[in-house]
């Protein structure tokens, strides 16, 4: 160990954290849609990067014989830390204080030119730990707001530089050891870099897997439940519904002659159809009804605590609804009716069960000539038909 001169300590320490950086940005973009990028991953990716050209400076200071004319690596720690904290407030969606605090990184970053090394050491600790600051609150704000740990250990990194740095400025005024102070500074910005590199990773690992959740429970084109989601949102709903014996309903609907509809205006005109219609039947119910989109062009209403007949005067409300009111898609003015089937019941419950009765009450409106409400009334079975033209 003690044949190791300081210039290898400081080629391992370089070579370290280049791995760490190239990691990071391969895992991240390993993980990451190209077409919808994880908030901040740009900005994160420049800081990663301008703090590699930072160590790489620090290592060529400490190599040369010759001293620098400029004390490069402390302007770079100082840009560094601006554009984390620039990076940080671009992920949590804030960008406050972002011009004043560029303005305290530009006047500290031009007083290298005037100040001698070690009061520049100073400058350079101080506006670094107010920056680390700022990053520890945004990223303590996002944590708290996204339940996201990844963001959690980056606000451990700023403690640590709120520690670190006045315990390197004690080093150095107090037992006058300016050496000392410069290896806990050292110390101190390579703890926190890779506390950062750990905790942005870890925050878009745990992000990237709650959208996969997300995708697994949500329709991306109407941003409703699917059939998996619906089972997951009625969960605790439907065992009360069988503790207290209440109603159950369900309406299924299902817009008529879609294929038609996208064979004469396109596919992309039937998509924004089916966004309207979704949208409409969010607004169209209570706040305790759940929606679903449970095919191509198929939805599918449940209505906690709601008897037979609550539940065909809401289809037949939505079914005239739609069917007075043509859409409008591109300029462009489509007719649409929908064919609506209700089933309901008491108690305990077979959602699957009820959701077929609904679909059998549904293609009962659809043969009956479309634009209707049917409904199916479970035990005893009994199904009839209310045709109402629009």
């Amino acid at each position: 160990m003690d044949q190791i001169s300081l210039e290898n300590w400081v080629v391992m320490h370089l070579g370290l954290i280049f791995m760490i950086t190239c990691a990071q940005v391969l895992v991240v973009y390993a993980l990451s849609d190209a077409s919808n990028p994880t908030p901040g991953l740009g900005m994160y990716t420049v800081y990663f990067m301008a703090a590699l050209l930072g160590w790489l400076a620090f290592a060529l200071q400490q190599g040369s014989d010759i001293p620098m004319a400029v004390d490069v690596p402390s302007v770079a720690s100082i840009l560094n830390s601006y554009i984390l904290f620039l990076a940080a407030g671009q992920r949590a969606g804030i960008d406050t204080g972002r011009f004043l605090l560029g303005l305290i990184c530009l006047f500290s970053c031009l007083s290298v030119f005037f100040l001698p090394p070690q009061q520049m050491f100073a400058v350079q600790m101080g506006t670094a730990s107010f920056f680390f600051a700022g990053t520890g609150l945004l990223c303590g704000w996002r944590s708290w707001n996204k339940h996201n740990v990844g963001d959690a250990i980056m606000v451990i990194a700023a403690l640590l530089m709120a520690v670190g740095i006045p315990l390197a400025i004690y080093q150095w005024l107090s037992l006058g050891n300016y050496l000392q102070a410069q290896a806990v500074a050292f110390g101190v910005y390579s703890c926190a870099y890779v506390l950062v590199v750990i905790g942005f990773l870890a925050s878009v690992l745990v992000e990237y897997q709650q959208n996969l959740s997300h995708l697994a429970t949500v329709d991306p084109l109407t941003r409703l439940l699917n059939h998996r989601g619906l089972e997951q949102a009625l969960h605790i709903t439907l065992a009360h519904a069988a503790r207290q014996q209440l109603p159950t309903a369900v309406i299924m609907v299902d817009i008529d002659h879609f294929k038609e509809v996208n064979d004469n205006f396109g596919h992309e005109a039937g998509d924004q159809i089916i966004s309207q219609i979704a949208q409409y039947l969010q607004s169209a119910g209570r706040a305790s009804d759940v929606v679903a989109r449970i095919g191509g062009e198929e939805f599918l209403l449940v209505l906690p605590h709601t008897d037979p007949d609550g539940a065909r005067l809401l289809a037949e409300s939505i079914r005239k609804h739609i069917a007075e009111r043509p859409l409008v898609v591109n300029q462009q003015s489509i007719p649409v009716t929908v064919s609506l089937g209700v089933a309901s019941a008491v108690g305990e419950i077979d959602l699957d069960n009820l959701c077929r009765e609904a679909d059998r009450a549904m293609h009962l409106a659809k043969r009956g000539g479309r634009n209707q409400v049917a409904s199916v009334e479970h035990n005893p079975i009994h199904l009839s038909t209310k045709v109402s033209q629009a």
